[in-house]
């Protein structure tokens, strides 16, 4: 297996664009928000049915 030094020489070249790296990048960056602000609603969603779930137990007792 060949070392750091053995493979200063060599330098890898992407056979990408700069405008195509930065589409790239632009669409990563929009499909990790979406991802992220779904993740966030699925959380919100979650905590508000385990509140509705408490307060209605709530209004059962103070109802009896």
């Amino acid at each position: 297996m060949p070392t750091g030094k053995e493979n200063a020489g060599e330098v890898k070249r992407s056979s990408y664009t700069a405008e195509e790296l930065k589409q790239s990048y632009e669409k990563g960056l929009k499909v990790g928000r979406l991802q992220g602000m779904i993740a966030y609603q699925k959380k919100l969603v979650e905590n508000l049915q385990k509140d509705n779930a408490a307060l209605n137990g709530k209004l059962a007792e103070a109802m009896q």
